[in-house]
């Protein structure tokens, strides 16, 4: 009796050990995450804000006090300005920094070229803050004084949007109408220091760091015809991102890219002498698919995706810059600069042609004509515009 005494108190001392560690240590586990969540939702609102105090064009640094703001210059500016307003003024007059001031009528804006003192983050709390901005590189696009700004975003800023197109298609003209319609420079996955040097400046920078607004893209995915699949290497990096896709007549994007192959450059003609009917034949055979290919896989596998075609482009560029700058997100200066754009739309790249002495065979057109109908009947299939009627019906199907 005495032992089996001694059992069960034994057996209900560890029951009674075990409930009360497992109650503590439920209470303890709540209590945690109560705290983890706590902090979550600091950080989460603290990254909030910071996004609703992004400006284009300038990296927000941090905070300042009222004895600090003694050292700017305060611009003579409405009250009833943005940040990015005062961001842009302060860039226009060759400053560094910017400083945007909550008061009770709206906005005070100052100017810097250096700052001499540590910034405090702590200071960044509530509405009435005193915001200072580090302004990044910006140039004129244009020789044009009524122009805005160029700049880079604060690196991380934007997503990794292409801007695809087959060669030949006017890439490098629509990246020009970007950078003027957007005040951001697009960038390149090329690197091309020709092209730098005619001031896309963005086509050096790495191409997802986000400092620019949309990547010039020519890749497009590898067919394995022996499995008859498609490998998309080269575009799902756009996928979730997005995509602006500029399709053109793939007669005329033919002859753009066989003239840059002969003359090793972006712009000008070739004369008749240079003509090759035999290495233009070759380059109608081996380039010819790359425009349905590249077109039909950006239509039925990215997402989102914005279908301009470079004949409306030419018809009515304020229209489709409308809406490429709302799909970038960078509409808010649209009715500023869009009159700058359409007297400076044609650029440094955009080519006058003489196609007269091109031509195409009966063959050649036949498989052409099959690739401009299944990239319409795709287009349609997924609601994006149509190709242009221009080119359309120039063609027998």
């Amino acid at each position: 009796m005495k032992e089996a005494a001694k059992i069960g108190a034994f057996i209900l001392l560890v029951f009674f050990f075990v409930h009360y560690y497992t109650m503590l240590s439920t209470l303890y586990g709540e209590g945690k995450s109560s705290a983890e969540s706590d902090i979550r939702v600091v950080r989460e609102e603290e990254a909030k804000a910071t996004r609703s105090r992004a400006v284009r064009g300038a990296s927000l640094r941090g905070c300042i006090g009222l004895s600090e703001l003694q050292a700017f210059n305060k611009l003579r500016m409405s009250s009833n300005i943005s940040a990015h307003d005062c961001v842009r003024r302060c860039q226009k007059v060759d400053y560094s920094f910017a400083v945007v001031r909550t008061v009770h009528r709206g906005i005070g804006c100052y100017c810097s070229r250096q700052i001499d003192y540590p910034l405090s983050n702590s200071r960044c709390v509530g509405r009435k803050t005193i915001l200072l901005y580090k302004l990044l590189d910006c140039g004129l696009k244009v020789n044009d004084s009524t122009c805005g700004l160029v700049c880079f975003d604060s690196p991380g800023t934007n997503s990794a949007v292409a801007l695809a197109s087959v060669p030949g298609s006017g890439n490098t003209w629509m990246r020009h109408l970007i950078e003027l319609i957007t005040g951001v420079y697009t960038g390149s996955v090329y690197r091309d220091r020709a092209i730098t040097q005619s001031g896309f400046l963005g086509e050096l920078h790495y191409w997802n760091d986000g400092s620019t607004i949309a990547i010039k893209d020519h890749n497009f995915p590898i067919m394995i015809k022996e499995l008859n699949t498609t490998v998309l290497n080269d575009i799902a990096k756009y996928n979730h991102t997005g995509a602006i896709l500029l399709i053109r007549n793939p007669y005329d994007a033919l002859i753009s890219e066989y003239k840059r192959l002969v003359t090793n450059k972006h712009l000008g003609d070739i004369k008749a002498k240079d003509f090759s009917e035999d290495s233009w034949e070759v380059h109608v055979n081996k380039t010819e698919d790359q425009w349905r290919f590249l077109n039909t896989n950006y239509i039925k596998y990215i997402s989102p995706l914005l279908v301009v075609h470079y004949e409306d482009l030419k018809h009515d560029a304020k229209q489709q810059l409308w809406r490429v700058a709302r799909f970038l997100n960078a509409d808010h200066e649209f009715e500023i600069r869009i009159n700058c754009v359409l007297r400076n739309q044609e650029g440094l790249f955009h080519r006058h042609s003489n196609s007269s002495f091109y031509s195409f065979t009966e063959e050649m057109r036949r498989r052409i004509n099959s690739n401009i109908a299944e990239v319409s009947r795709l287009l349609t299939l997924y609601h994006h515009p149509d190709i242009p009627e221009q080119y359309k019906s120039s063609y027998t199907f």
